[in-house]
């Protein structure tokens, strides 16, 4: 009889939150909740400071989560904000991550690296020190980051050109990939990656923690996340803008903003104001999970409008899959993978990108049929489910991971 497998320790180095501040950190918290769950031991190396809003981070360099996680910040715990204090902040990571994978010549194996991380700097050095220590390193892709999204400065432009490198070239000398869309499955292929190497999960999501309590509907609609340009906030103005001139009664719950540097709500609510939907449009701020949760039950629908563009085709909303989680019925536009995994009218109801008159057209259904978008929100919450919860997923990523090819 063959001997079982030794598991793996797992070792992820990231420049995301953890296990708290915004939806990359939700996402690796439950990757490693994942893991912990189905038997396997990992760690997180965090390449920097804590940033999310005005949210500082109290705790202790070296932590460990409520599920046994340990997790230590190499750079700043706290992400500054100041140009100087950023170069001082990558130079101490650096030398402390450098630091750190020269230490792991001593670790026992069998160890893996999991790395999600978009910048040139920090991983050039991991892959080059997984190839001298003969382990594993296995690369998320969770995205292609437009370049409004990087300031327009030096800086800025070298942070786009380091990522753009990482993104079309490095990301190629990794082990395997984990691609959040099959957008990128298709790229890397295309640029030769072996697609045996490649695992498409959207997204993760916590089905249990999502599911609401009993409370009362404040608003018609409610949209969660970052409002950025990618997220289609503005065709939803638009949306309520012209169901509020046919003098129907539309309230808009906006639950979230930037996470890091200036807030995005004055110039929205500017845009409000233009569009004589003021009194319509609410905004929360940015708030922690349990707040999100909180609001997203007090809404009768719930709504991602997002446009069709290279980074929209490229990843997989997060919000997503709590959408579905919350049990409210869910309005999408068709970018991306969305009509890869959902059908309009059957679990979703969906609009075309860019279409504000039909996206309101469906908002105006979703109101009057309360029949039949029971139905449809029974079989999206099914589908979801198998597709984005993550004691299924991550099981199945294990599986992936731990295949020697």
């Amino acid at each position: 009889m063959e001997r079982d497998k030794v598991k793996p320790h797992y070792i992820l180095i990231t420049s995301m939150n953890f296990p708290e501040g915004g939806a990359g950190a939700n996402y690796l918290n439950l990757f490693c909740r994942g893991l912990v769950i189905n038997g396997r031991s990992v760690e997180v190396v965090l390449l920097k400071g804590h940033a999310f809003g005005n949210f500082k981070y109290k705790g202790p360099r070296k932590d460990v989560t409520r599920e046994g996680v340990p997790f230590r910040y190499i750079g700043f715990k706290q992400r500054p904000e100041s140009l100087l204090l950023k170069i001082i902040e990558e130079f101490v990571s650096m030398c402390r991550l450098l630091g750190f994978l020269i230490s792991l010549s001593w670790r026992p194996k069998p160890y893996k690296l999991l790395i999600f991380n978009s910048e040139l700097q920090y991983n050039i050095p991991v892959l080059i020190f997984s190839n001298i220590l003969r382990v594993n390193a296995i690369k998320f892709v969770a995205e292609i980051i437009d370049k409004s999204e990087f300031a327009n400065s030096l800086f800025g432009r070298i942070k786009r050109l380091g990522y753009n490198i990482n993104y079309k070239y490095l990301n190629k000398k990794s082990d395997k990939l984990l691609v959040f869309s099959l957008y990128l499955k298709e790229f890397y292929m295309q640029l030769g990656y072996e697609e045996p190497k490649i695992i498409v999960q959207p997204n993760l999501t916590d089905f249990d923690y999502w599911k609401p309590e009993p409370g009362n509907i404040k608003y018609t609609i409610g949209y969660s996340g970052a409002p950025y340009l990618k997220d289609g906030l503005h065709d939803l103005f638009k949306a309520v803008s012209l169901l509020t001139a046919e003098g129907l009664d539309i309230s808009l719950l906006v639950i979230g903003d930037a996470t890091f540097g200036k807030s995005l709500i004055p110039s929205l609510r500017e845009e409000c104001s233009l569009l004589g939907i003021s009194k319509s449009v609410s905004f929360t701020g940015l708030i922690e999970l349990s707040g999100v949760k909180q609001h997203l039950a007090e809404c009768k629908i719930l709504a991602i409008t997002r446009p069709s563009t290279l980074q929209t085709k490229a990843g997989f909303p997060t919000k997503l899959g709590e959408y579905f989680a919350t049990q409210r019925p869910v309005l999408a536009t068709n970018f991306g993978d969305m009509e890869e995994y959902f059908t309009d009218g059957q679990d979703i109801v969906m609009a075309e990108c860019g279409n504000v008159g039909e996206i309101a057209g469906k908002i105006k259904w979703m109101i009057s049929d309360s029949e039949e978008l029971e139905k449809i929100l029974a079989r999206g919450y099914e589908r979801s489910q198998q597709l984005l919860e993550y004691k299924i997923s991550v099981k199945r990523l294990i599986d992936f991971m731990e295949d020697d090819l």
